[in-house]
């Protein structure tokens, strides 16, 4: 199955209520000259995971980062994904696995996922990236009868070489730290915003995206006009008459806290899925998505796409 949106997590600029907009579209943006460094002299290492999945969903997390989610109704598949983008600077990284179950509330004995790790020695080398190397293999665990697991988690520890650092969770607010409600209320009002945007003013949405068009080419390895094809091509996919007849209302969500308390999303009450996602009118499962994560940056105090 085809997603629309699966490459990049773009930041886009936003403010706390529509009635703001006006006010929104002139305001001051962020000095963003220490979000990102570059070392031009190291290799443009990427990393890849290649997942192989039977009869489960699941969530791959790094750095408490969301970069996958498969919530699919095919009992099995195969993807390869990168994760540099969740790479933020060189060093020890974090990967969490997340196994839910496909069907009911449990894990069955026909659960299977197999996990390979990889780094590419250079992904501007078109040919084979470089060539890779196999970091990591992991099988999970084969489930016992009766074992009554509603998920299972793994965790584990890699190192990364990457030539370059993402500064900008430095300056995200710990969102733990905000009464429950008022967090509620505030990350909704962005959702809505943003929602109303794609639906009705997808040009508004795309321009707003261009204050930090530079910090999400970096991670990437894409020049800044790949990265507004991005955009553009996300505008036909969103805007096409009848993928705008099934996107869906922003209902039935619930709100969910990663990059260890600083990013926070909306997802899916019945599956974890994406908040802002098409519905097949036929089969009733996801037919395209759009990741969206926003955070609260301490030198304006205001929301911004993550």
């Amino acid at each position: 199955m085809k997603k629309l949106v699966n490459l990049l997590l773009m930041l886009i600029v936003v403010q706390t209520t529509s009635c703001q907009t006006k006010k929104q579209e002139t305001m001051q943006l962020l000095d963003r000259t220490q979000d990102y460094i570059i070392d031009t002299n190291k290799p443009k290492t990427g990393y890849y995971l290649q997942i192989n999945n039977q009869n489960c969903h699941y969530k791959i997390l790094v750095n408490d980062l969301l970069i996958h989610t498969y919530n699919d109704p095919y009992p099995a598949f195969s993807v390869r994904i990168p994760i540099t983008p969740v790479i933020l600077k060189s060093g020890e990284q974090k990967l969490s696995i997340v196994v839910l179950p496909n069907q009911g509330d449990e894990l069955t004995r026909n659960t299977d996922i197999t996990i390979s790790l990889m780094r590419y020695a250079d992904m501007s080398n078109q040919t084979d990236f470089g060539g890779s190397t196999t970091i990591m293999d992991w099988e999970m665990p084969a489930i016992q009868d009766k074992e009554n697991l509603p998920m299972f988690r793994f965790d584990t520890i890699f190192k990364a070489e990457v030539p370059y650092e993402m500064n900008t969770i430095n300056y995200a607010t710990d969102l733990t730290k905000m009464d429950k409600d008022i967090l509620l209320k505030e990350v909704v009002n962005q959702f809505e915003l943003m929602h109303d945007y794609i639906k009705n003013d997808y040009d508004k949405f795309n321009v707003l995206a261009e204050e930090r068009i530079k910090s999400s080419s970096v991670p990437n390895y894409k020049t800044d006009e790949d990265i507004r094809k991005v955009y553009s091509d996300n505008k036909k996919g969103f805007t096409e008459p009848e993928n705008k007849k099934i996107l869906q209302p922003l209902e039935n969500y619930k709100m969910v806290l990663y990059g260890n308390g600083r990013i926070a999303t909306l997802e899916r009450l019945h599956d974890s899925g994406r908040i802002i996602w098409g519905k097949d009118t036929e089969r009733g499962n996801e037919k395209f998505s759009l990741p969206l994560f926003i955070y609260k940056d301490t030198r304006d105090n205001q929301w911004h796409m993550w």
